[in-house]
């Protein structure tokens, strides 16, 4: 993947098909089921083994320092390790209590390779998330070990004690053994266990608010993540207009400007044969009328890359035929994959157009491709536009800053325009090939 991703910048992802902003309602809290007792106990039991493995790789990561290559792997599997944890207990959560938490925004690293895999993983264990979900998986773990041990001695106690009262009554009374009568020894038998039934049923509401404490991303986070996004989304607008006038002065400058130019030439040349040569003349007014028709030809396909009109009149399905059209004319066999339900929002369909639109155009140009195929699919539950374009040809395609290549130049002014509608864009393309070209784009619900 190329560096596409935003600098620094943080994103979030819905757990279980709810949203980040959805707020845990005791409404939708389901402390009390069969589901959050077994949790608890199955927490409980394996608490006894799971405590203690990346507690002893956090100990040995730090005894290990002066070893650097130890204190190296010990971290990496530690950070490997809570990230699951974390990702584990976040779907147990929502399994268990239904509490729809949303999860934190966690940074990205904007490097790419090996610097990019050991940044990020700087920048998640000095995250706050990060030890938020340390400290989250433990303190569950040692509530559950608590209470699930404080259960199984009730019950241990409620079966042993009416065996040691008979046992006792039936020993020597002056052996001074016979300290609880057999009576009470059932009454308390009877009372561990329902407190430790008690226990199995009611103490999952901890749990459920310790998730409520410890889960959520934290106000602050929130609001960072916000600014950050909305940051890049506007640097990434100032960027891809800049680049769209660009495009628009080279498109004019390159296609219609010359052949005005050349109109222009060929209707002065001809009117300087009016007197002189009626039959050159005539033929040098066909000629004008046929660049005018090729000017008129080169503006359409300039305001085509402004602002199609079959878009706004037809929408997003209609408009990608024609694109996959023109693609199958240039000599790109082409199929196209459409799943919209609805009209989506006009900068959302726009977007996925140009995406469509410029990845074909560098297909065409430059893959050498033998088939194409595009792909667009709306995530309802997840609100999200889906865009991917595939093709068969030769790989290399990156984006990069400008050096010079027209593809380049492509991909970076697609990467801007899809972080100004605060979407994804990714390019994987091996050296070999195929290349796919993905972007997501929020539509809202």
């Amino acid at each position: 993947m190329s560096a596409v991703t935003d600098t620094d910048a943080m994103e979030t992802a819905p757990v279980a098909g709810h949203d980040q902003s959805d707020p845990p309602t005791a409404a939708r809290t389901r402390p009390f089921s069969a589901a959050a007792s077994a949790s608890l106990l199955v927490g409980g039991t394996l608490a006894v083994v799971w405590f203690w493995i990346p507690l002893a790789l956090l100990v040995i990561g730090l005894s290990s320092i002066p070893s650097i290559i130890g204190f190296a792997v010990c971290g990496v599997i530690f950070i490997y390790l809570i990230r699951g944890v974390d990702f584990v207990e976040r779907m147990r959560s929502e399994a268990v209590f239904g509490l729809g938490i949303g999860v934190p925004p966690r940074r990205l690293s904007h490097h790419t390779g090996f610097q990019g895999w050991a940044h990020q993983l700087w920048l998640d264990v000095s995250s706050g998330r990060f030890w938020k979900a340390f400290a989250h998986h433990y303190l569950r773990m040692l509530y559950d070990a608590f209470v699930t041990g404080l259960a199984f001695a009730l019950l241990v106690f409620a079966f042993l004690a009416p065996a040691a009262a008979i046992a006792i009554g039936h020993s020597d009374p002056e052996a001074g053994l016979s300290f609880i009568p057999t009576p009470l020894a059932f009454v308390l038998a009877v009372v561990a266990v329902a407190a430790a039934v008690a226990l199995v049923i009611f103490a999952p509401a901890v749990d459920a608010a310790i998730d409520r404490w410890l889960l959520p991303p934290s106000p602050t986070a929130a609001l960072q993540h916000e600014v950050s996004a909305l940051a890049d989304a506007r640097e990434g607008a100032v960027t891809s207009a800049q680049t769209e006038r660009h495009r628009i002065e080279r498109d004019l400058h390159d296609s219609v400007q010359p052949r005005l130019v050349s109109l222009a030439m060929t209707i002065g040349l001809a009117q300087t044969k009016l007197d002189s040569d009626l039959p050159a003349a005539k033929a040098l007014i066909s000629e004008a009328h046929d660049e005018a028709k090729n000017a008129l030809l080169e503006l359409r396909n300039v305001v085509r890359g402004i602002a199609p009109t079959i878009l706004s009149d037809r929408g997003l399905d209609a408009a990608l035929s024609s694109v996959v059209q023109r693609s199958v004319n240039s000599g790109v066999p082409t199929t196209l994959s459409v799943y919209l339900p609805r009209r989506l929002p006009d900068e959302v369909e726009a977007c996925a157009y140009f995406v469509v639109a410029e990845a074909l155009t560098n297909v065409s140009r430059h893959s050498g491709a033998a088939n194409a195929a595009v792909t667009v699919r709306l995530d309802e539950v997840a609100h999200q536009l889906h865009v991917s374009v595939f093709d068969d040809g030769r790989g290399g395609a990156r984006v990069v800053e400008d050096d010079g290549d027209n593809e380049a130049t492509g991909l970076r002014g697609l990467d801007e325009r899809v972080r100004a509608a605060r979407g994804t864009f990714t390019v994987s393309s091996p050296a070999t090939g195929p290349t796919i070209i993905t972007a997501v784009l929020p539509c809202g619900s």
